[in-house]
């Protein structure tokens, strides 16, 4: 039995532990402009599609005038109130995290579970132009799924 609870408490350690070492990745990936390494820790797909809808809900919750501007500067085409194409490739998320002005370590203030498959980072303090990562686990291995600025 005490054999059975102390698998049982690794396995919760290391679960609890897995989004911190991929964190510890993205940072060896970004300090070392490694893409490959990048690519394999991010869905690069599914943060253009979150991008995309984030900035969608910008422009038509909050009005055009003061978003179209703003989803410029972050690297998408609006046409009339929706936003058509999205540049995001691992260049823009290194562009991103490189805003951090350093380590991702020394720039983390807050790293937490969202759910039980979402992994929520903010780089930066609050109302400092924070960027936020958003970790989801697909298929028992976490990557990054959103960036927010």
């Amino acid at each position: 039995m005490k054999y059975l609870s102390g698998l049982i408490f690794l396995a919760i350690v290391a679960y609890f532990a897995l989004p911190y070492y991929h964190l510890y990745q993205i940072d060896n990936a970004v300090v070392n402009n490694n893409h490959a390494a990048l690519e394999e820790l991010i869905d690069i797909e599914e943060v253009r599609k979150v991008h995309k809808e984030n900035v969608e809900w910008q422009i038509n919750n909050t009005g055009p005038q003061g978003m179209v501007a703003d989803a410029m500067r972050k690297g998408v085409k609006v046409l009339g109130d929706t936003a058509v194409d999205a540049v995001i490739d691992v260049n823009w998320i290194l562009t991103r995290l490189h805003k951090t002005q350093g380590s991702l370590w020394q720039q983390l203030t807050f790293a937490f579970f969202e759910s039980p498959t979402r992994f929520t980072i903010r780089l930066g303090q609050l109302g400092q132009d924070p960027v936020h990562i958003q970790m989801t686990m697909q298929d028992w291995y976490w990557r990054v799924t959103a960036v927010y600025e």
